[in-house]
């Protein structure tokens, strides 16, 4: 099979009945693998082949997520990425052909440290390295979300949920199952990516991503440890949580315990969705299990375990910055409890905001993000979001180098340039 030139280093597609068989017969769990390698088919008549076999089978599969994954490979199939002057070397990025010499081994060396804390792989290789390589990012931190729509047949879960929407004033106009069904709708994404996902990308790009799993604490205890298992054996590196759309309260949990024990035995970090999620969870009264707070007696009791707010308490379209100032005071208090900036690192164009991190957690435990593929589907960049820290005029030079990569390396261990040499 024809493959585009742009992507080296792979290895040699199978022939077209193997895909198929894979793509119909592989464990839910890996979803990615295979779709992503379609983006190399050359041949229009190798993709109109695999397409017209893959539809022809699609009838005999019965799970809705394997049904997913055949549908991300039939549009894979029919929108084929490519960059005529860029390339993707497998396990090391993104590269314009002038950078590769036949007797080079392609490496990438940045003056310093860049990282994004937090990104979802849900592009093709080739466009993820190359938003990647335009930004100057040199490590992404790669996560996905273990949400499942079954849940909201448990009756404690809807109970939570009804509780939660009776204090909206929604109640009035739409009715409690209406929100139900969009709540459903919202915890399995059509693109869901999962810890086999993750390790995947991570074993193609070792020196460029780091991996974290996801695991529902809202589950049983034998789901939980199952889980934490699978995150081992994968080698990924820390745990990442969604408490409003897994249905969980930090402060009672007991799953929480049992998950950071994990990390303290480990050294695996825990990054924690903080403030309202998407959809119906922009509803405050919906997403109070993410509010930073809720980590008090977990951060307390561990404080070897490294507790990562993603969207620093702040993330609402409706209230921007909604629980900020509780996870200042949070990260006040205790030591080991960081923040991300994913998609609200504009909070960083306030000086009240830059004064009160300053006074509080410290720019040493702000870490970049961006939530990619986010900042696309707003009509920016990578590199975008990147620049509004690097030309930030509120921030001193020592303080952009630790938010843009200096705290992600040290906190991941893959070392830091000091700012004085950067």
């Amino acid at each position: 099979m024809k493959e585009f030139e742009f992507y080296r280093g792979f290895d040699p597609l199978p022939e077209v009945d193997e895909i198929v068989d894979t793509l119909v017969n592989d464990p839910p769990e890996v979803r990615w693998k295979v779709v992503r390698s379609l983006f190399r088919i050359k041949d229009p008549a190798d993709r109109r082949e695999l397409t017209a076999k893959l539809q022809a089978r699609e009838s005999e599969v019965g799970d809705d997520r394997v049904k997913g994954r055949i549908g991300m490979a039939l549009q894979a199939l029919s929108s084929p990425f490519r960059m005529d002057d860029y390339v993707v070397v497998k396990g090391k990025g993104a590269f314009a052909p002038a950078e590769l010499e036949p007797s080079v081994e392609p490496h990438f060396s940045p003056e310093f440290p860049i990282v994004d804390f937090h990104m979802y792989p849900k592009l093709p290789d080739l466009k993820f390295m190359y938003d990647m390589k335009q930004a100057g990012i040199t490590r992404g931190v790669i996560l996905t979300s273990d949400t499942d729509p079954s849940d909201l047949d448990r009756p404690e879960v809807v109970d939570q949920i009804r509780k939660g929407y009776s204090k909206t004033r929604l109640t009035r106009f739409v009715p409690f199952q209406k929100v139900l069904q969009e709540i459903r709708s919202t915890l399995y994404s059509p693109t869901a990516v999962t810890n086999r996902d993750v390790a995947d990308w991570v074993q193609d790009y070792p020196e460029i991503l780091t991996g974290l799993g996801s695991v529902n604490l809202s589950k049983d205890t034998d789901y939980v440890e199952r889980k934490l298992d699978e995150i081992a054996r994968l080698k990924l590196r820390g745990v990442k949580l969604c408490p409003h759309s897994q249905f969980f309260n930090p402060s009672e949990n007991d799953n929480a315990y049992l998950l950071f024990e994990y990390c303290r035995a480990t050294g695996s970090i825990v990054l924690s969705h903080s403030g309202c999620g998407a959809g119906p969870f922009e509803l405050p009264q919906l997403s109070s299990n993410s509010h930073p707070g809720l980590w008090e007696p977990l951060v307390r009791d561990y404080p070897d375990v490294t507790l990562v707010l993603a969207h620093f308490g702040s993330y609402s379209p409706s209230a921007p910055g909604i629980w900020l100032y509780d996870a200042l005071q949070l990260g006040e208090k205790y030591g080991n409890v960081y923040a991300d900036l994913a998609a609200v690192h504009t909070l960083l164009d306030v000086e009240e905001v830059v004064q009160e991190i300053r006074a509080t957690i410290g720019f040493d435990r702000v870490l970049f993000a961006s939530d990619y593929p986010l900042p696309i589907y707003q009509d920016q960049t990578l590199r975008d979001v990147v620049m509004n820290v690097t030309l930030n005029p509120k921030l001193s030079g020592e303080e952009k180098w630790a938010i843009l990569g200096g705290n992600a390396a040290k906190l991941l261990g893959t070392g830091a340039i000091s700012p004085s040499k950067k």
